[in-house]
């Protein structure tokens, strides 16, 4: 019978039906018997049924060679057993179960040998050996064969050899190659056996045999480091189940007489003689004199008279080694120590083979006893686990059933369905799942780009033919919107040195007033990007702005730098440098002033009134004209504290530490770029203040805007200024983006989602490029006179009306039909990644016991699994068809009815909008003006699209000009109304359509309430087509093509494999409880220690 592998305890998961035979035989032997020894091998046994031999304690021999290793192998082995000739060369672990001859013929019968009962009394050692019974000259021959052919090599697999030894005892032993030094190869492999069998049975007690007169300080390195230091690179030996055996005591106490004459200088000699493990504690340390037989008593075979051979030179070297000590070596001190002992007695025990066998026999007893304890709890704790694994096994099996597979189909589906519409409403809690959530969303989701790419490539499967989708349409969008993004990065260059900035401090809510200035870049860093970004002035989009701040103080000026945020800052245009359209009332700016300690800040303000003059100055001069025009203004923030103010800003601008302050050279106030509007504002004198008439009480001034209705009290007053005083936010100033989608869905459109956010994404990607789309079809000015339609009865007129529909209709199957099936079957591609997502959060519950068990066999099926999987992929397909159809016909529909006012109502719409939300009454209405003008606006374009403009030299514009600029009208006017609802189709097919149920209506009571998806997966799976009729497929019918019975089977066998570990780990337990209740455990070694004192 083969043995399993060695495995951990908590790792065991299945046991042969004949190992748990084997074993419940052996423990049935157990329970026959009181003999400890006997009960410890059979615990051996039963654990090597399960490969857990590691886990029973054994005595293990190692040490390099020519120390003397087989001597005190054969010494606590009883006997020269002898199971091994000198020229065998040990390459491999050994194990030897040592067992008493009387046992060997019981042995026989189960081999169906047959022994000569004559045999066994001539004191011949009988061996058990590959599975065949030969006598010990018999199995030297073969492990002599056996090394042979191995070779050069050393083996890490044990080799197992059965000694019956007359009149022996119970126990096992294992003997190691020994380390050689002979070569480095020979030394790296003779290594790695013994540090690999030491790393795997930490449980055994391991007797490291040297020389006594060796001295480890003297090892070579590499073979100290193996011995003393911890694991990996050495053996990681310790004090509790480590014996250090020195040979030739006798040979290292004659030596030592003539150097020293103390029994106090040969305790150093020893000692240096000592081993320490990795931690610096010394190993129990026991010099030895032996026994060493002759060849002819080697080769006699008798084994009785070589034991006493063996018993006589142990007594007598034991009797001279002894005497050495106690004669040879004088006493200085005879103190004791703190066992009470003398130097001598200490040095006697330390030689003294009964000392040796003491402590060996007291550490392995300790050493089983701590063992077995800890394996008994472990054991206990591996059956409550199997019994309640086969508990929950057995509810399975009673529950499995392939006659409910419709309904177990039917609930996966509901299960399913369930954790897709949670995943996509973001109500699925991925934070508790096994693994990280970041890690989850990394797998399983998509950003808008993964989404946009697999849908370019579904869009290219669905639709190859070209005028239905182009092959590049992708590439050519994605470089329209880099384009875009380029350009967005490009008017990011208005921060650039010599721009006036705001700059707010929250913490006492100041607005500093400074200036741009070039950046200042470390040469030496290997980031500015080389000698160019050293020298440029230009600001990188992720770069610090470095900011000037002002203060005048006694007419000396100061500036202070700082390295700013650019999110912190406001860009700040001077009043005269903005155009007049810019100008609307209320006009709410900034006033640059001074505080008391001199710094230059900026108050808020609004502007009612503006002189005629700067409304009208329309001259190349405009802003030099009118930069000292006086202005009418009032400010918006508390003006009753302005010496707090002050105070507050001067402590803010102590606290940007981070800056540097210097005093400003006339010459280098002059290289700062600013403008005369500064240079005059810096001169001008504060302004004069009036005082308005206030109304009577409980009115409210009519100057005070609805924007400073709260702080009537603080700006009732109005001021004058200059124009160069006053500075408006700068509209151009556009957020900083990362990357073009960025731009096009904000900061989550490089975030991988599962939820409706990636539809969303997808959405806003549409109406971005919806937003920016132009016609892009032109054709000939044939083509167009062609196209005019002539007016019945009439010689010198058309009609220009269809022509427009025409090109209308001819540019959106082009573009704008692309985006919208592309923008579907990104939205496929997303909903995909959920429903795999969704599948493999399903099947993970199932197999973690988290959903219905009934289910199990489901997810055990490969054909299920690769079924639903390709539903799945088709269902995401049928709705980017299903989106992609319903998107066009929207299309179609709105360009088959196209309105030439609908941009005239559009604008008026917006009109409306403003009128009773924005709240800008008292004020002239900006989207009033801009419909009169498209009214007035339209009205003369239709007049001009007359067919006898044609002949009309004059006009600056040709009619085809017009023509095409009334198709931009009207191409706009389109995409304004379809970029909502192409999104809404996006949102109804992906989103609504699945998490929503289906309602039936009350005149069709059969139509179900599930929903879509749910409907889709149930009519496929649990019914199929036969000849145009949708028929309902039987369990037994599934349970085959889904190979259900199989994996029934396969359920039962892992049930049957842990029922048998179950019974297995049982009778390993019962096996243990019984050797921790036998009279003083294993005794083999106490046997040996009376065998060899009764000599």
């Amino acid at each position: 019978m083969a043995l399993p592998k060695r495995v951990a305890l908590e790792d065991m998961t299945s046991i042969p039906a004949e190992s748990v035979l084997r074993a419940q035989e052996y423990l049935k032997l157990i329970q026959a018997t009181d003999d400890p020894n006997l009960i410890f091998l059979h615990c051996y046994h039963i654990m090597k049924l399960g490969g857990l031999d590691a886990e029973v304690p054994r005595l293990v021999v190692f040490g390099q060679q020519s120390m003397g290793k087989t001597t005190v192998l054969d010494f606590i082995m009883g006997g020269p057993i002898g199971y091994s000739s000198t020229d065998t060369g040990t390459k491999q672990p050994v194990v030897i179960i040592m067992r008493p001859l009387e046992v060997i013929l019981e042995v026989a019968d189960a081999l169906k040998v047959q022994i000569d009962p004559t045999n066994l009394k001539n004191g011949t050692i009988w061996c058990l050996f590959n599975g065949q019974l030969m006598d010990i000259r018999s199995v030297q021959d073969a492990m002599r064969a056996h090394m042979q052919g191995i070779g050069d090599r050393i083996l890490a697999e044990e080799l197992e050899v059965e000694v019956f030894v007359p009149s022996g005892v119970n126990a096992i032993f294992v003997d190691l190659p020994g380390i050689k030094d002979d070569s480095k190869s020979g030394a790296e492999f003779t290594r790695n056996v013994v540090r690999n069998y030491v790393q795997n049975n930490p449980n055994d007690l391991y007797i490291l045999v040297k020389k006594s007169s060796d001295d480890p300080a003297n090892w070579p390195w590499s073979l100290k480091e193996f011995i003393t230091t911890a694991p990996p690179t050495g053996l990681g030996l310790s004090p509790h189940q480590t014996v250090v055996v020195g040979t030739r005591a006798r040979e290292f106490l004659l030596n030592e007489k003539t150097d020293i004459r103390t029994a106090e200088k040969l305790m150093e000699r020893v000692l240096k003689r000592s081993i320490t493990d990795s931690k610096g504690t010394m190993l129990p340390l026991h010099l030895l004199e032996l026994f060493s037989l002759s060849i002819q008593a080697k080769e006699s075979g008798d084994f009785l008279a070589n034991k006493a051979e063996m018993k006589r030179q142990i007594a007598a070297g034991q009797q001279d080694v002894e005497e050495i000590i106690r004669s040879s070596f004088e006493v200085t001190n005879g103190s004791v120590n703190r066992d009470g002992m003398t130097v001598v007695e200490r040095l006697v025990q330390m030689f003294s083979i009964h000392g040796f066998l003491t402590t060996l026999d007291a550490k392995y007893q300790s050493l089983v006893a701590t063992t077995f304890r800890n394996l008994e709890r472990r054991l206990v704790r591996k059956k409550m686990e199997l019994e309640r694994n086969l508990q929950t096994l057995e509810q399975r099996m009673n529950r499995l059933s392939p006659q409910t597979l419709r309904e177990s189909v039917s609930f996966f589906i509901r299960q399913f369905v369930e954790v897709v519409q949670k995943m996509i409403t973001g109500n699925y809690t991925i934070m508790k799942l096994p693994v990280a959530p970041e890690e989850f969303l990394r797998y399983y989701g998509g950003s808008l780009r993964d989404n946009l790419e697999d849908g370019n490539e579904l869009a290219l499967n669905l639709f190859p033919q070209g005028e239905l989708y182009e092959p590049d349409f992708y590439d050519k969008i994605s470089k329209r919107t880099e384009s875009l993004f380029n350009k967005k990065l490009t008017m990011m260059d208005s921060v650039k040195p010599g721009r006036y900035v705001r700059y707010f401090t929250s913490k006492i809510n100041a607005h500093m007033f400074g200036l741009i200035e070039p950046p200042r870049r470390n040469k030496a860093n290997p980031n500015d990007g080389g000698i160019e970004n050293y020298i440029s002035n230009d600001y990188q989009p992720d770069e610090l702005i470095n900011v000037e701040f002002i203060q005048i103080n006694h007419g000396q000026e100061n500036s202070l730098h700082k390295n700013i945020d650019r999110g912190r800052i406001s860009l700040l245009t001077p009043l005269p440098s903005v155009s007049a359209d810019q100008m609307q009332v209320p006009l709410y700016a900034w006033h640059k002033t001074q505080s008391s300690t001199g710094w230059i800040l900026v108050r808020p303000i609004v502007i009612d009134r503006l002189p005629p003059e700067i409304i009208v100055q329309k001259s190349n001069y405009r802003e030099i004209e009118i930069a000292n025009k006086q202005i009418a203004f009032r400010y918006l923030d508390v003006a009753d504290t302005a010496t707090a103010y002050d105070a507050e800003v001067d402590a803010a601008a102590d606290r940007l530490g981070a800056a540097s302050v210097r005093v400003s050279t006339p010459k280098e106030a002059d290289k700062g770029v600013k403008s005369e509007g500064d240079k005059s504002s810096r001169d001008s004198e504060k302004a004069g203040r009036s005082s308005d008439k206030l109304p009577k009480d409980g009115e409210r001034a009519p100057s005070v805007s609805s924007a400073g209705d709260n702080d009537v009290k603080n700006n009732r007053y109005v001021y004058f200024t200059t124009c160069s005083e006053i500075f408006l936010e700068d509209p151009k100033v556009v957020p900083y983006y990362n990357s073009a989608l960025e731009m096009v869905s904000g900061e989550h459109a490089e975030a991988h989602l599962l939820n409706q956010l990636a539809i969303t994404n997808i959405c806003h990607w549409l109406k971005f490029q919806i937003k920016h789309m132009e016609p892009d079809r032109h054709f000939t000015s044939e083509v167009i006179y062609q196209m005019l339609r002539s007016v019945h009865h009439v010689v010198d007129r058309a009609d220009w009306e269809p022509l427009i529909a025409d090109l209308v209709q001819s540019n959106v199957r082009g573009a704008l039909l692309h985006a919208a099936r592309l923008s579907a079957c990104a939205a496929a591609a997303a909903l995909r990644r959920v429903l795999k997502a969704s599948f493999a959060e399903v099947f993970r519950c199932i197999q973690q016991s988290e959903c219905d068990q009934t289910l199990y066999c489901l997810s055990e099926s490969l054909h299920f699994q690769e079924q639903i999987d390709q539903l799945a992929e088709e269902y995401c397909r049928q709705k980017a068809t299903e989106c992609a159809g319903a998107m066009m016909n929207l299309i179609l529909e709105q360009t088959y009815s196209i309105q030439f006012d609908v941009a005239v109502d559009i604008f008026d719409y917006c009109y409306q909008f403003e009128k009773y939300f924005v709240g800008r009454a008292g004020h002239r209405s900006l989207m009033g003006e801009a419909l009169y003008k498209v009214r007035e606006n339209f009205a003369m374009r239709k007049r001009r699209l007359a067919m006898t403009d044609i002949f009309e030299k004059s006009d600056a514009k040709t009619s085809l000009e017009l023509i095409y600029e009334e198709v931009k009208v009207q191409f706009w006017a389109t995409k304004m109304l379809l970029a909502s609802p192409l999104a809404t189709k996006i949102y109804t097919h992906f989103i609504k359509d699945v998490v929503d149920r289906m309602g039936g209506e009350a005149q069709d009571p059969t139509v179900g309430n599930d929903a879509e998806l749910e409907a889709f997966l149930q009519k496929n799976i649990l019914y199929e087509c036969i000849d145009g009729t949708w028929v309902a497929r039987s369990s037994n019918r599934m349970a085959q093509d889904y190979d259900v019975n199989s994996k029934y089977d396969r359920f039962a066998q892992h049930f049957k494999e842990t029922k048998n570990s179950l019974e297995y780990v049982s009778v390993a337990l019962e096996a243990i409880s019984r050797m921790k209740r036998a009279e003083g455990g294993p005794e083999f070694v106490a046997n040996l220690d009376k065998d060899v004192l009764g000599a």
